[in-house]
């Protein structure tokens, strides 16, 4: 039962990090390519859509970490 809470948890984790990534790529580029609003710069989306990347890595991670290495070498 416990190994397949982990398994639950490791999946969940993933796809909040799949709609981290997903959501601050394609929405900011989406929203950049229509036009910036004053202040906006490219550079800014740049970094929106880097560190929405480094959330979904990091939240990947964590979701390595929880399953553990017996299940990742399945």
């Amino acid at each position: 039962m416990n190994q397949e809470r982990r398994r639950l948890s490791a999946t969940w984790l993933n796809t909040i990090a799949s709609g981290v990534v997903s959501a601050g790529t394609c929405g900011s580029l989406l929203a950049y390519s229509f036009g910036t609003r004053p202040g906006v710069t490219g550079l800014q989306v740049l970094a929106i859509v880097a560190a929405s990347i480094l959330t979904g890595l990091l939240l990947h991670l964590a979701a390595r970490g929880i399953l553990g290495q017996e299940e990742r070498d399945r």
